[in-house]
Parts: C-alpha cells; structure tokens; sequence
C-alpha cells in the first residue's frame, strides 16, 4: 500500500468567508429554483382526479339536449360538487350555452366544460 507524506506543521490552502458565502448563494438560488420547478410541474400535471372530472363532465353534456332543463344548478356525483350554468346565445332563440364547471372536496376547480347546444322546441 502507498502512503503520502503528511506534513503535520504545514499549512492547509482554505477559502475566504467571501468566497463560502457565494458559493452558499449560488447554491440555495440553484435549490429554490429546482423547488419552484418542482411545485409547478406537480401542480399543473395533470392528475387522475381532474381526468375523472372529465369524464364525468363529458358524460353530463352528453345527457344535457336529451334532459331539456335550463336553470342552473348544483349537484353532487361522485365526490364532485357539478354546477351547470344555461345561458342564452344572443340573437339566436335556439342555441343555448352550457357551462359544466366540477369542483373537488377542496372547492378547487377539477375541471370545466362549455359547450353550445340547440334547443329543441317542440310545438303543439
């Protein structure tokens, strides 16, 4: 095995406090912007949860000309609270604008939906 000489009186080359406390900088700015990333990435990633929002939206405004109701409401399906909103298109009688919006146990926004749908009025 091959040993180094260890001078025990010798000096040891060390770094200025200037010197440490850039390179601390340098390091906690590269760590907050990896953590920034981070969050970002896994809050706007999209989760199983606003998927199945989706669906159950799509699945609503499939349902929405065959039910003909217009008036807004709110209801519970499947641990999301679904608003639905009928507004009337302007200057045309017959087109209705549906807005599904789902929202999630913290009443945060899953998922929203808008479609335009036409009426279908029967006549006697």
């Amino acid at each position: 095995m091959v040993r180094g000489q260890v001078k025990l009186n010798g000096k040891l080359q060390a770094s200025t406090i200037l010197e440490v406390v850039v390179s601390m900088v340098i390091i906690i700015l590269i760590f907050g912007t990896a953590m920034m990333i981070f969050a970002n990435v896994t809050r706007l990633s999209l989760s199983v949860k606003k998927m199945q929002a989706q669906a159950i939206l799509q699945e609503i405004l499939l349902q929405a000309p065959s039910q003909n109701e217009n008036k807004n409401e709110s209801s519970q399906i499947d641990g999301f609270r679904i608003e639905r909103q009928f507004k009337p298109v302007e200057n045309e009688p017959e087109l209705t604008q549906v807005t599904l919006t789902a929202f999630d146990d913290n009443q945060e926004q899953a998922a929203q939906v808008q479609q335009i749908i036409i009426q279908d009025h029967v006549s006697n």
